[in-house]
C-alpha cells in the first residue's frame, strides 16, 4: 500500500508526462501568437489541462473534443 506522499509524487509525475506529451502541440498552437505572449499563454494552457484532468477521466469523449466543449 502506498502512502499519500507516494501517491502525490506519482500523480505529479503522471501530470508532468501528460504535459510533455502535449508540449509540441501547445507550441505549434501558439506559433501564431506574438512572442511576448507565448510563454504566458503556454503556462495558462498547461494550467487549464491540469484543472480539467479530473473531468476528463470521467468522460468517454476525446481530450480535444472535451476542450472544445469547455
Amino acid at each position: 500500500m502506498k502512502s499519500g506522499i507516494e501517491n502525490q509524487i506519482l500523480e505529479e509525475k503522471n501530470i508532468e508526462e501528460l504535459l510533455n506529451e502535449f508540449h509540441l502541440k501547445i507550441k505549434k498552437s501558439l506559433s501564431n501568437t506574438s512572442p511576448q505572449e507565448r510563454e504566458d499563454l503556454e503556462q495558462q494552457v498547461k494550467i487549464k489541462i491540469i484543472e480539467k484532468l479530473p473531468h476528463i477521466s470521467n468522460t468517454s469523449t476525446g481530450f480535444w473534443d472535451f476542450l472544445q466543449d469547455v
